[in-house]
């Protein structure tokens, strides 16, 4: 190639060149360009008319099914009413278990239609199916024996006469008859009934 267009060449490149600057520097901003700040945009949302809360219907409280408390036992007592004044009750040892465990016995042989002799607690601690006949039961085969009996709703007082009373408790909470010492509460003197 000549020189002249190696020349030429060059020129026209140098040209361009310096076009190009210029053009780099003319776009080159020289003052800040003002930020521009968009509009806010508004999104139109559609509230749902909200539906009026029904009002809570009143689910009736259910009333617990009261415990049966047994009613007044039958059976006869030869002797008077005590009634101290102020009695005082300690934990002496049993007097009258034997009888009361005798006449238990007895209620579970004559009347075994208020029991459930497969539900037990213990050995011969059943379910008693109905309360009022139990204690009805007890308390007439402690007085065949001898010895009277007063239920009170919690707890069996004997007496044998008013010197004294022995206090036992003879249904559980869960509805199986309590037999043995463990029924065994205490004695008062003179005797509570």
């Amino acid at each position: 190639m000549s020189e002249s267009r190696w020349s030429l060449l060059l020129v026209a490149g140098l040209a361009v060149a310096l076009v190009a600057c210029q053009a780099i520097q003319e776009e080159t901003p020289t003052e800040p360009t003002p930020a521009v700040t968009p509009a806010p945009l508004a999104i139109p949302v559609i509230l749902a008319t909200p539906k009026p809360t029904p009002k809570p219907t009143t689910t009736p409280t259910p009333t617990p099914s009261p415990t049966p408390t047994p009613s007044a036992p039958t059976g006869t007592c030869s002797l008077p009413a005590s009634n101290p004044s102020s009695p005082v009750c300690t934990d002496e040892t049993a007097q009258l278990l034997g009888q009361v465990e005798k006449a238990l016995t007895a209620v579970t042989t004559n009347r075994p239609d208020i029991f459930d002799f497969d539900n037990k607690k213990c050995d011969n601690c059943y379910y008693v199916k109905n309360v009022d006949a139990y204690i009805n039961q007890a308390v007439k085969q402690l007085n065949a024996l001898g010895v009277c009996a007063l239920y009170d709703g919690e707890e069996m007082a004997v007496k044998e006469n008013n010197n004294y009373s022995e206090q036992y408790d003879i249904l559980l909470a869960s509805g199986h008859m309590r037999r043995g010492s463990g029924s065994y509460r205490g004695v008062c003197r003179p005797a509570l009934f």
